[in-house]
This record gives structure tokens, sequence and C-alpha cells, in this order.
């Protein structure tokens, strides 16, 4: 009997029901006492239906995490920051008008401590991909100021 899997589950209860018909209902306790008698242990059993069950629910929490990746990788490449004229003090306005307390001061210590146009860019591309992000939808590709 080394091709078992070769009948389908139907076919095989069909069978089995045909050698040991049952016509009587058992309990839970009464199937537990049958088992304990015999010396079957399903603990094993249980243990790896349940690991199963668990590796089935991780895999799809983990499709569901890539696509929340995917689609918070689609709403970053839709931001993109206007033209860099007066960027230091747009930022500043951007800035006071968006964010308060420690966030505030941790802006405006990066805003201070950009040297040059491109990182004044970076600046503006972060404040506006985080605003995006926190929108939780892909709507307008260009934040209020």
């Amino acid at each position: 009997m080394s091709d078992l899997k070769a009948r389908p589950a139907p076919a095989w209860e069909r069978f089995f029901e045909y050698l040991y018909p049952c016509d009587k209902e058992a309990t839970r306790a009464e199937v537990r006492e049958d088992l304990s008698r015999l010396g079957i242990d399903v603990r094993k059993a249980v243990d790896r239906v349940q690991k199963a069950l668990a590796a089935a629910k991780g895999k799809a929490m983990l499709a569901e995490a890539r696509t929340q990746r995917l689609s918070a990788v689609a709403r970053l490449g839709q931001v993109v920051p206007s033209a860099p004229t007066g960027l230091r003090e747009r930022l500043r306005g951007l800035i006071e008008g968006k964010f308060q307390g420690t966030e505030r001061a941790a802006y405006f210590h990066k805003l201070e401590a950009a040297a040059t146009d491109a990182d004044l860019e970076s600046l503006l591309t972060d404040i506006h991909r985080l605003e995006a992000l926190s929108e939780g939808t892909p709507g307008d590709t260009q934040p209020t100021e």
C-alpha cells in the first residue's frame, strides 16, 4: 500500500465506513477515553496542526506587511517637492506651521545644520514624505503649505 495518496480522501472515507460501520455517535469524553485506553497520544498531531496554523497566519501577516510596504513606497514616490527658490525661508514657515514641541525643535536644528541647497531639498522632501505617510492616503502628491 505504498500509493495511499493515489486515491482521493472521499474514497478512503467510503472504504473505512464499509469496513467499520459506526451507527453510534460518540461524545468527546468517550473518544478521549477510547484513545487513552488504546494508548494513542494525539498531542503531537495537535501540536503540528497548531504550528501549521501559526505558520499560515504568519505568512498572511507577512503578505499584508509587504502589501502595505509597497503602498507606502508608492506614496513616497509620488511626493515631489517644488523648486528651491527661497527654500530656507519656505522651510522655516513650513516647520513653524506644521510641527509642535520637540518635533519642531528637531526640524529647526536640521534646518540650521543644512549647508547646501541639496540639504534643504532633502529636508523638504523628508517633510513632504512624512506628511504623505501620516495622511495614510495616496491622494494629492503635493502637500499643502
